[in-house]
């Protein structure tokens, strides 16, 4: 990787970078805050819960939930209600952070860039190194407003089992920047990488709740969205994450990225 690309990336982008981080620091704020106003109402939040559809349930983690005689914990609130649009969101930030080289193309710079001494793999590397690093600061300032949501209501949170949903719904959302990296590599077209990028995210997230309300003969299907392997509500119950879900995004994320390197290392630059 190139610690000048890098840089440089950073520097461009840093006012996005903030303006994400501090939106969502404020979004979760808002979440805990949220907490004691449902939790202590006379609506019977678990049973409601309980009784949604079985894809309404998917969509925000809780589907094979049994919720009879579980605790409204704020943990439990964090999951359902903050964790289940936090990938979706910082997805929606991956897919338009990690078109960089196909933008450069289009706008003419990238053979500039080229024509430096510097190797074409330290270029993507550097490049998405960025986003890397601004999925991590993100997750950071969401850890910190949930952190002063709670220190306002008064109410603990356990950060051991929220940072481990933090790691998992870190390594989505990298596995989702890696896609969209190779659609950017293989068309270098800033749109189709985009509309690449977002077809595969908005098709997984989708097909997670709509298989539910299909017969159970497509129920196989679902093993092919990513949002299926991320049960927020299992790891906080649990404390500790799943072996499986977290092969399963790395493995995207290593092949996705690799492949990016091989195919915009081989490609004719025709500018």
């Amino acid at each position: 990787m190139s610690l000048k690309i890098f840089l440089s990336n950073l520097k461009l982008n840093r006012w996005g970078i903030l303006s994400w981080s501090i939106s969502i620091f404020i979004y979760a704020l808002f979440v805990i805050y949220l907490y004691p106003l449902i939790s202590e109402s006379s609506i019977n939040i678990l049973g409601y819960l309980e009784a949604m559809p079985d894809a309404m349930k998917a969509a925000i983690g809780l589907e094979d939930v049994d919720l009879t005689g579980v605790a409204f914990s704020v943990e439990t609130f964090v999951a359902v209600e903050f964790f289940s649009l936090w990938p979706l969101l910082i997805g929606i930030y991956g897919i338009f952070s990690s078109v960089g080289i196909a933008r450069e193309m289009e706008q003419g710079t990238l053979d500039l860039l080229l024509a430096q001494p510097v190797q074409r793999y330290k270029v993507i590397a550097g490049k998405f190194a960025v986003f890397v690093f601004s999925a991590f600061l993100i997750a950071v300032f969401s850890i910190l407003g949930l952190i002063a949501g709670s220190a306002l209501i008064d109410i603990p949170v356990n950060l051991g089992s929220i940072s481990l949903v933090f790691v998992e719904a870190f390594l989505l959302v990298l596995s989702i920047g890696c896609f969209t990296v190779l659609c950017a590599a293989i068309f270098l077209k800033p749109r189709q990488a985009l509309m690449a990028g977002g077809m595969f995210m908005g098709l997984s997230y989708i097909l997670n709740f709509i298989i539910p309300a299909l017969p159970e003969h497509f129920e196989w299907l679902r093993n092919f969205s990513i949002f299926y392997h991320f049960q927020a509500n299992e790891i906080v119950t649990s404390v500790s994450l799943d072996v499986l879900s977290v092969a399963i995004y790395a493995a995207i994320s290593v092949i996705c990225f690799v492949a990016a390197l091989f195919v915009f290392q081989r490609r004719d630059m025709v500018i």
